[in-house]
């Protein structure tokens, strides 16, 4: 018998819609960022809240008027309004507020009711704060060129997957290096891959506000095969 087919072999398990992945050495982490705004101490989000911006801390007061205490700052507003929106729909700004405030959040919402505002949103007020890039991770690569071609002019974001040759995906990281871009949309083998796509956070990455996992749905035990 081959030997090397017994090698091959050995990484299946009984299962056939298991595998063992293959070992995967990470970059190092790019630099943090602070959050905008700080939680309170349960883990809630603030009524009154401090904005770090070019490392001054500006306080940030809550109109009067303003019942709720989840209910935006002036300049999340303001930021939604550049953005082309006049409000928030349901769900939408204590998403925003979370992830503008450092909290780990999962949005649950039907298609067309505006999850990609929850992350364009702050991707924004993060680069114009501090100049970083948030990051996106998609399993589906028509959506990213979808989402790149609807966004709004203010907002500028790029994508890197393996359906790109290298020359685009070069050009794609050289603009969100020399901050040309807010958003960077990957796909799962952009990020985990080896050889090139193994060093996207190396060489003068800029620091990384979040990451966001798009299409969460599709995280399971056959993910990995889910391809349209």
């Amino acid at each position: 018998p081959d030997p090397a087919a017994d090698v091959e072999n050995s990484q299946l398990l009984p299962n056939s819609l298991d595998f063992r992945p293959p070992e995967f050495r990470p970059s190092p982490p790019p630099a943090a960022v602070d959050p905008l705004y700080t939680p309170n101490p349960d883990g809630t989000i603030p009524g009154k809240s401090r904005c770090k911006s070019m490392g001054i801390k500006i306080k940030k007061t809550w109109k009067k008027t303003h019942r709720d205490p989840t209910d935006p700052p002036e300049e999340v507003l303001e930021a939604l309004r550049i953005l082309g929106y006049d409000s928030f729909r349901p769900g939408q700004a204590e998403a925003v507020m979370r992830i503008l405030s450092g909290l780990s959040t999962l949005v649950v919402l039907p298609t067309g009711m505006g999850k990609s505002l929850c992350y364009q949103l702050p991707a924004f007020l993060y680069h114009k704060n501090s100049g970083a890039v948030s990051l996106v991770i998609s399993p589906l690569v028509s959506l990213m060129e979808d989402q790149i071609s609807s966004l709004p002019p203010c907002l500028k974001a790029v994508c890197v997957h393996s359906n790109l040759p290298q020359s685009q995906r070069e050009a794609a990281m050289e603009k969100v290096k020399s901050g040309q871009a807010q958003i960077l949309l990957l796909s799962p083998e952009a990020l985990m891959g080896s050889g090139s796509s193994s060093r996207i956070f190396r060489d003068r990455f800029p620091p990384v506000a979040f990451a966001c996992l798009d299409e969460a749905h599709c995280i399971s035990q056959w993910s990995h095969n889910f391809r349209p």
